[in-house]
């Protein structure tokens, strides 16, 4: 039996983590389309299953998950079949789940300092310093393929949706093992179909 796996969704957000993340899996699931720019997101409705008004959440159920590193994670041990994730006792977990929220706990405060100029001193901070978050980056994606060598995972979507976007944005230099890493995530069938999908989903909300 299918399971009732939806996403509530907006083009070109955090979302696309999940989007891409479902499509990895290639299970059934369902798109809620949430237009955050009519302020959907503020709905009662919606607010009732996200009270902080955002995307994505995913429902698998009656489970509820919100943020999209939480969903991704969620997933990947959801539907072990998928190899998205190494097991709970094997060695690589250790690294998997450290470049997991890599993204969000280091790339993003780090990039959004940088980009904004604000007067952060780096002992204060939990990547130390933007130039450092360049280098760990640079230094996790050069052997590759991916960040666990050759398993893809669930920290490859979150952290490589990272990555995608801030270069794609000149939020990170244009280091050759970042843009190499992006073109092998690109070249998955999975991404294509997720750019395809947001495109057109992007385009519905243009009409």
């Amino acid at each position: 039996m299918a399971r009732p796996l939806t996403l509530y969704y907006s083009p070109f957000t955090r979302a696309s983590r999940g989007l891409w993340m479902l499509e990895e899996l290639d299970e059934p699931y369902a798109l809620r389309l949430i237009d955050t720019h009519k302020g959907e997101q503020r709905n009662p409705a919606y607010l009732a299953i996200n009270p902080t008004g955002k995307v994505p959440t995913l429902r698998d159920g009656e489970h509820i998950i919100r943020d999209s590193a939480a969903i991704c994670a969620y997933l990947a041990d959801r539907f072990p079949g998928a190899g998205l994730a190494p097991a709970t006792d094997a060695p690589e977990r250790a690294s998997y789940l450290t470049w997991l929220f890599y993204a969000a706990s280091n790339v993003e405060p780090a990039v959004m300092v940088q980009t904004n100029k604000w007067p952060v001193p780096s002992v204060q901070t939990s990547w130390g310093s933007y130039e450092t978050v360049i280098e760990t980056l640079a230094g996790a994606v050069r052997g590759g393929p991916y960040l666990l060598g050759k398993q893809f995972t669930a920290a490859d979507v979150v952290l490589g949706s990272m990555v995608r976007f801030c270069l794609a944005n000149k939020l990170l230099p244009a280091r050759p093992e970042l843009g190499a890493y992006v073109a092998r995530l690109e070249a998955r069938p999975a991404l294509q179909r997720t750019m395809k999908i947001e495109a057109e989903y992007a385009a519905r909300l243009k009409a």
